[in-house]
């Protein structure tokens, strides 16, 4: 497979709501158990459903909180997601993953009216040097699973347990025959960050 996920089907719903039916495929397995997915995938395919549900060209996604209630199960799932607060420049948006009966994550997503910033715009932090001079880093194969399989990881020379800069670049698309934007592709890696500078050996 060339992607994390598998569309099965779609519904919408008389309350305006929609449900989208998944499979996960092997590249988005969990480290810890063959039997779940990773949060950063799973993370990814919510972002999907957030990004689709009744989209506006004059909005954008600025914030979104994801809370877990349990194990991620591999296999098939679904996604309901829902306006939960709609408005003219801010709207309230959550996708809800279930799996075997059982909430698995949900995830909330304020979207915002844009505008033209470009005035005042401004980076104060350090230029990081880019990652094509960086050499491959095979660190993060450590990690079990399929999802971290699935990333290719580059570090900077200076990269140590608790500390460093790693770039990570997933080249797979979140839902077979469908084109990830650049926002569900960055918030499907998020999750990675967390073992990219463990001070223990995870095993």
């Amino acid at each position: 497979m060339s992607a994390y996920y598998s569309l099965i089907q779609r519904e919408q719903h008389a309350d305006g709501s929609t449900t989208a039916y998944y499979r996960s495929n092997i590249h988005a397995q969990g480290a810890w158990n063959p039997h779940e997915q990773h949060m950063a995938p799973a993370t990814g395919i919510l972002c999907v459903e957030l990004e689709q549900f009744q989209p506006r060209e004059d909005m954008r996604i600025g914030r979104v909180g994801l809370d877990i209630f349990g194990l991620i199960a591999f296999g098939e799932f679904s996604i309901t997601t829902r306006m939960l607060r709609p408005g003219k420049t801010i709207e309230l948006v959550e996708a809800e993953m279930c799996a075997n009966g059982k909430t698995c994550i949900v995830a909330r997503a304020w979207k915002m009216l844009t505008s033209d910033t470009r005035a005042i715009a401004g980076l104060e932090d350090f230029p990081i040097e880019s990652p094509e001079f960086l050499p491959v880093w095979e660190g993060m194969r450590c990690w079990p699973g399929g999802y971290i399989q699935s990333i290719e990881t580059r570090a900077h020379a200076d990269h140590r347990a608790g500390k460093g800069i790693v770039w990570l670049k997933n080249s797979l698309d979140m839902v077979e025959g469908q084109t990830t934007t650049a926002f569900s592709r960055l918030l499907g890696m998020v999750d990675t960050a967390n073992g990219i500078v463990p001070r223990q050996d995870p095993s």
